[in-house]
């Protein structure tokens, strides 16, 4: 184990290329492939007229070539990356095994999920970590600006009815989503409207570790409350506010036993209690903000797809529960079951996967994937990371989402990375204490701010250390 971390340490005739030049790279590399899945999706290449379907996302490209420099640093053996994280290693060399494995059975199409929706996010956690508390700080105020933006974005496409950029239902087939398919949602720059509720409530929870001022913190979370509305997610929204409310009361009781209760989380929670309740009857009555979250708050066709698509399971060969099926047949079952219209189709990212891979791939997959979450999750040191990941995973299990190629797991990964950066963090303060000075004495120069100078009658400024 001494080895092990002494072989973690940074090469010495390596640190000035890691803190000046090379390292600090791959961080901002990382960060434009973020930027990247943000914006680049296809319902923004069909709204300019770029109508070629994308196979591979420029940013899985960007963040493999950050592994493979990080790889050839060879400042951490690969040895030794397996043992302290093996996790984040299985998934990184397992992943694309599974891939080669549906490519075998089942034929090329589908196969590109496990490159664009897994294999991508392991190597952005990887190009990520080597990153400073201070840049992954930065990093979590980068996504919240993003996600305020989106949030602007879908609350102005709310109250007004009008997409951005159309909702594409099929990358690679360029499909659209009309109005007269479904219920109007917003989705701001997002890929659909659902992954707009994912990334917004995941927001949500790095605001809770990022320890602003209630000032700060307050009206972020109030427009991204808001845009949860807009964008029509049920699941996200509901999720969102019960773990909320059953992680404010955790602390607050936790930190009574403890003695430890702060007055600024005293206030914080009382005026949510307040403001929240307050924010979404407004929303919900006065607005069209709200309107298709309100309008199906029952058993709609959406939940009828959700029970309809296990049927499907009925219909599975002795191979197809094996070794998986293939899209065409599977195509076909869908149509057999009722599943064949453009605004339908297989809601459960768990029972595509399934079918994809079969059962004896299956069992692999649910292994690295769990254990590739749990290593996010631990690396926060934060109860706020738990619930960001099984909140996350919960809300996905509600859709086709890590079924199909998309940027959920990509983005949660740059969340949870980020957490990182705020562990043991303590905000320093940015305010000045005035204190009455003694009367006809000379302030203290290092105190005053103003070396050999005189301090004026009246005032005398006490400067706060930073506390960090």
């Amino acid at each position: 184990m001494t080895r092990a971390l002494h072989l973690l340490q940074p090469n010495p005739a390596r640190t000035s290329l890691r803190r000046s030049g090379g390292y600090t790279a791959v961080f901002w590399w990382a960060v434009l492939a973020i930027f990247l899945q943000f914006l680049i999706t296809a319902n923004l290449l069909d709204a300019i007229g770029l109508n070629v379907p994308i196979k591979i996302h420029p940013a899985s490209i960007i963040v493999l070539l950050c592994v493979v420099y990080l790889l050839l640093q060879a400042d951490v053996p690969i040895q030794v990356r397996f043992r302290e994280a093996p996790g984040l290693m299985l998934f990184v060399f397992g992943i694309p095994l599974l891939g080669i494995y549906s490519i075998f059975f089942n034929g090329f199409s589908g196969s590109m999920v496990y490159i664009e929706s897994f294999w991508s996010a392991g190597l952005l956690a990887i190009s990520l970590e080597s990153a400073t508390d201070k840049q992954k700080r930065i990093l979590a105020w980068i996504l919240i600006t993003l996600c305020v933006i989106d949030a602007f974005v879908g609350i102005y496409e709310s109250l007004t009815y009008t997409n951005w950029f159309p909702l594409v239902l099929d990358p690679d087939l360029l499909d659209k989503l009309t109005d007269t398919d479904v219920d109007f949602r917003a989705n701001a720059f997002y890929a659909h409207p659902l992954t707009a509720s994912l990334i917004t409530a995941m927001a949500i929870f790095l605001i809770y570790s990022m320890r602003m001022r209630f000032l700060v913190a307050g009206p972020i979370f109030a427009v991204l409350l808001v845009a949860l509305f807009g964008f029509g997610g049920r699941t996200a929204l509901g999720v969102t506010l019960v773990v909320s409310i059953l992680s404010a009361f955790y602390h607050l009781m936790a930190g009574i036993v403890r003695r430890d209760l702060k007055l600024d989380f005293v206030l914080a929670v009382l005026v949510a209690g307040i403001v929240v309740p307050v924010i979404i009857a407004i929303v919900v009555t006065q607005t069209t903000i709200g309107d298709r979250i309100m309008d199906t708050l029952y058993y709609d066709d959406s939940a009828a797809v959700r029970t309809t698509q296990w049927a499907i399971l009925g219909r599975l060969s002795l191979r197809n529960w094996l070794f998986g099926i293939s899209m065409v047949d599977l195509s076909a079952l869908k149509y057999q079951i009722g599943l064949g219209s453009v605004d339908t189709d297989i809601e459960n990212f768990w029972l595509l996967t399934f079918l994809n891979l079969g059962a004896i791939a299956f069992v692999p997959f649910l292994c690295l994937f769990g254990g590739f979450l749990v290593h996010l999750a631990r690396r926060t040191a934060s109860l706020n990371g738990w619930l960001l990941m099984l909140s996350a995973l919960a809300i996905d299990s509600t859709s086709n989402s890590l079924g199909v190629k998309s940027s959920d797991l990509f983005v949660e990964t740059a969340f949870l990375v980020s957490m990182v950066g705020f562990k043991g963090f303590v905000r320093a303060p940015h305010f000045a204490r005035l204190t009455l000075p003694l009367p006809g004495r000379r302030a203290n120069a290092a105190i005053a701010g103003a070396p050999g100078r005189l301090v004026p009658a009246g005032l005398r400024v006490a400067r706060v250390a930073n506390s960090r």
